[in-house]
Order: structure tokens, then sequence, then C-alpha cells
């Protein structure tokens, strides 16, 4: 059987893949007797979606491109999934199956990831609250500070809500007065 012809970086190994998946028996009767080609196909597909999940490809080029240990953890649950998948040959996998609900953990994680709920990276203890924070801004850049309605109050020096040229304001300031934009 040919190589695989994917491409990537892989976060775990096929040794590693199908120990996770032989059980006690070596493997017999379980997707751990897939080829290493299969396998390592299994790693791919499962590597690549951890690296789009977190936005980032962790090849070792660098000191911030080590793979973060969670990594590896979560493509062995992913590609064991691709894994049993190919095993199965497409067949129905059950909700309660153990690689499926390893799938779906893993799979929660890298949602979690995605939106900035966790971090891939976290300190080692007593470092909590010196993490680096990411800032994840999904809104487009189309909204200028005019759009905010919002001005400061000259009487009190507050941020009060505002409203449209011309309008009703509030506090009794009328369209005439030329409020300070604070956005």
């Amino acid at each position: 059987m040919s190589t695989p012809v994917a491409s990537g970086t892989l976060y775990a190994t096929v040794a590693d893949l199908r120990n996770v998946m032989s059980g006690t028996d070596s493997g017999s009767g379980t997707a751990a007797a897939l080829t290493d080609a299969q396998l390592t196909l299994a790693l791919y597909a499962a590597s690549n979606r951890v690296s789009v999940y977190a936005g980032n490809t962790y090849d070792s080029s660098g000191p911030d491109a080590v793979p973060p240990g969670i990594l590896h953890d979560l493509t062995l649950d992913l590609g064991a999934f691709w894994a049993f998948k190919t095993y199965l040959k497409h067949k129905e996998m059950l909700p309660q199956h153990p690689v499926y609900i390893a799938y779906k953990d893993a799979m929660s994680i890298l949602q979690d990831v995605r939106s900035g709920k966790i971090l891939l990276d976290p300190v080692a203890a007593p470092g909590i609250g010196s993490e680096v924070g990411t800032i994840i801004n999904r809104i487009p850049p189309i909204f200028t500070g005019n759009d905010s309605n919002t001005r400061l109050n000259p009487r009190t020096g507050t941020l009060e809500a505002d409203v449209p040229l011309g309008q009703w304001a509030p506090m009794g300031m009328g369209w005439t007065d030329s409020p300070v934009y604070q956005g």
C-alpha cells in the first residue's frame, strides 16, 4: 500500500494512536489493526483540524511554535475517531461508543479554544492570572465612533446614552449642544 499524500504537522505518532486503540489484546478486532498509512491519514485529519481550531500550526520551528501538550491528547482522540471511521467502513458508530465520546469531548474543547474561552497553553502554577490574553474580535470594522450613541455629559463628566442629531436627547440637551464623543 502506498504512503499517504497528505502533508503537514502531526501532533501524535502512529505508534501512540495504535497504542490508544489497541486495548489489552494487542489491537486484534480494533482500528489498531489498520495499516500505518491508514492511521497516518487519520492523524493528518485530526492534526489539521486541531491546527484550524487553534488558529496556528505548531511545527516546533521556534519557541512559540512548540505544541502544547494538550494538542497530542486532542489529536489522539480525533485520530481514533477518524481511524474507527475507516475501520468500520463508514458504518454507524453509536453515541455511547468510547471513541465517539472522546471525539465529541475533543471537539468541544476545540470549540472553546476557538471562541477564546480556554487557553491551549496555561501557565505553570502559581502563575494564575499571568497568562497572555488573546483578543478575538470577529466583528468587521464597519462601525465608527459616531455609531456608538454615547457622549460625555459636560455637567456630570459621565458617559451617557445619546441620540442621533436632531432628535430628543436625554437630560434636556438639545441638538445644538456640542457633546464630546467618547468611543
